[in-house]
């Protein structure tokens, strides 16, 4: 009897360690040796045959990541298994098409959510869910669309109402989907809806309302209370009043320099806005030596949804004397016309890009018309055209067409395209400025914007090739050049700004004279 104590003893110690080391990868998996099994799921997988079989287990250890909400590691399991096979059910398949959008690998799950409608296309929720990420990518017509269809069946289906009131917002509709947030609220309150009204009413200005928006919301999950602290802080930099103060320095290769200085205020209301401004030159080249200020004040006022009108006026001081007044002036209004708008102006200026201007009083009065559209989510369409008389007795015209192309969606945000223009003066004037006859110039550029936090920067490379005559020289040249913004964000309210712009383009830099040239600045901005 004494013998056989001994012997129960170690048969128990051995059929633990046996049980202990039969654990399955699950059990290995939620007991917290995550590196075992996932080492263990790969042997399986490994020794596995079938494809069903491997299948099974990567959407195994897909699940075991997803329960502790690491859906980057649980989108790489279950892209394995769905490129294995496309068997699980269509519920299960939808299931880890969102998961793999929550871990960013869209075209993944766009990918998956395609499939599983061309099985099941009265398949609403993956209708709508695929409608959510091409949102995502930044393919706001294609989400709409899917949205619609959804809509065309159930026009009450809050979630794609939703999805394509986002997607109007970030497409720039914010009074479309405002309408859109409004209607879904009105048959019951909910925080996605709620919040997306408060950015949208952000976008059109309306801070009062997206603050009261805001007060109504009740975060109940972690992901809500992340949304609430961002839109909180959107609210912040929400401003009614705008100051600027800004410094440039210009340079070109015809010993033109000058020195810019400015200040602005700004108040705008949802709907209108008014600002003033003033702005001093100081000038010279090798023989001249001249200033000039520049007071100017204006307003604008949307009269519909759709077509807004502005206006102002101010007044062009000489070398500081009152004797030499210049009264400037402006009219314009801009209509949103499908997917795009048009816009209509009328101004009169003074001319004060070199002090040979300045000197000479050069005023110039243009009248220009100007068109763009969206032709798709990615595909752009520019064109203008202005007419300009000059005080010189010469006139101008003057014509931009400018396709471009969106690259890159979301942050980074890169566009490329073509930009053509032309401009012919009646004569040569000699009154300073830049004026061709038959000016043509093909340009290709790059435009790349970037944010990170607080800091936002802005660059664009462009090249081409210009052609005009002038004074009875033709020329014919290749052109480059490259003009950027860097931002910092100090705070909510004030932000610090450095810009740049250096080339040979003859027209470059908004000014006059046609040389090489470099411009750099500064701006300081405080918002309240």
């Amino acid at each position: 009897m004494k013998m056989i104590w001994p012997l129960l003893v170690a048969c128990t110690l051995v059929l633990g360690a046996g049980a202990a080391f039969a654990a399955t990868p699950a059990e290995m998996f939620r007991s917290g040796d995550v590196t075992g099994a996932v080492a263990a799921y790969r042997s399986r997988i490994d020794a596995a045959a079938a494809p069903q079989e491997k299948a099974e287990l990567h959407k195994e250890l897909g699940d075991l990541f997803t329960g502790k909400d690491n859906y980057t590691d649980a989108a790489s399991q279950y892209v394995a298994a769905l490129s294995l096979t496309r068997s699980f059910p269509a519920s299960e398949r939808l299931r880890m098409a969102v998961a793999i959008s929550w871990a960013d690998r869209l075209d993944d799950s766009v990918r998956e959510l395609e499939a599983i409608l061309a099985d099941e296309p009265a398949d609403a929720a993956a209708r709508i869910h695929l409608a959510r990420v091409l949102s995502w990518q930044g393919k706001q017509e294609q989400a709409i669309g899917q949205a619609d269809t959804v809509l065309s069946s159930g026009p009450e289906n809050r979630d794609a109402l939703l999805v394509k009131a986002n997607a109007l917002r970030w497409k720039g509709n914010g009074r479309e989907a405002i309408a859109i947030y409004n209607h879904i609220l009105a048959g019951g309150d909910d925080f996605d809806t709620r919040i997306g009204l408060a950015h949208a009413l952000i976008d059109t200005g309306d801070k009062k309302g997206a603050v009261a928006n805001a007060r109504q919301l009740k975060p109940s999950y972690p992901y809500q209370e992340r949304e609430l602290k961002g839109l909180l802080e959107e609210i912040d930099r929400t401003v009614n009043h705008t100051v600027d103060a800004r410094y440039g320095y210009y340079s070109d290769t015809d010993d033109n320099r000058q020195n810019r200085y400015g200040v602005s205020y700004t108040y705008q209301e949802p709907g209108w806005s008014a600002s003033a401004q003033y702005a001093h030159a100081d000038s010279h080249d090798p023989s001249r030596h001249n200033n000039a200020h520049t007071l100017a004040a204006g307003g604008y006022y949307r009269l519909l949804s759709w077509l807004g009108i502005g206006g102002g006026g101010g007044i062009h001081i000489v070398d500081d004397s009152t004797t030499n007044t210049i009264l400037t002036w402006r009219l314009n209004a801009d209509a949103e016309v499908g997917r795009g708008s048009i816009g209509f102006g009328v101004r009169k200026e003074a001319l004060t890009d070199t002090a040979e201007l300045v000197e000479k009083r050069i005023r110039v009065l243009a009248t220009s018309l100007s068109a763009s559209q969206r032709l798709t989510d990615r595909i752009f369409l520019y064109g203008s055209y202005s007419y300009r008389d000059y005080s010189d007795s010469n006139h101008a015209h003057d014509a931009v067409i400018a396709p471009s192309y969106t690259l890159l969606t979301g942050n980074p945000f890169l566009r490329t395209g073509y930009r053509f223009r032309y401009l012919d003066f009646e004569r040569q004037s000699r009154g300073g400025y830049f004026d061709p006859n038959n000016f043509m110039a093909h340009q290709i550029f790059l435009s790349l914007d970037w944010k990170r936090e607080r800091l936002a920067v802005y660059l664009e490379p462009y090249g081409g090739f210009q052609s005009f005559d002038r004074y009875g020289d033709h020329t014919d040249d290749l052109f480059g050049g490259i003009t950027g913004t860097v931002s910092y964000r100090l705070t909510n309210h004030f932000t610090a700004e450095v810009n740049g712009e250096f080339g040979n383009y003859a027209l470059g830099a908004g000014t006059a004279t046609g040389f090489e040239y470099f411009l750099v600045g500064t701006r300081l901005g405080y918002s309240f």
